[in-house]
């Protein structure tokens, strides 16, 4: 389960709020599924934030 809104704005633990907007973008492939964070504010994907799921794992 990935617990996110497709998008949000940016907050901290010290309940701080940065600028910036990330989201999740999914890809729903015939052999895995793959979820990979993007920050759409700068236009580039989120590096260590992509999680792939083998549907043969499943």
């Amino acid at each position: 389960m990935f617990n996110a809104f497709s998008t949000a704005c940016l907050w901290t633990d010290s309940d701080e709020h940065p600028e910036g907007c990330e989201g999740l973008h999914v890809e729903i492939c015939t052999d895995q599924l793959v979820v990979k964070g993007r920050d759409l504010a700068a236009g580039e994907w989120i590096e260590g934030a992509e999680y792939t799921v083998l549907y043969s794992q499943i």
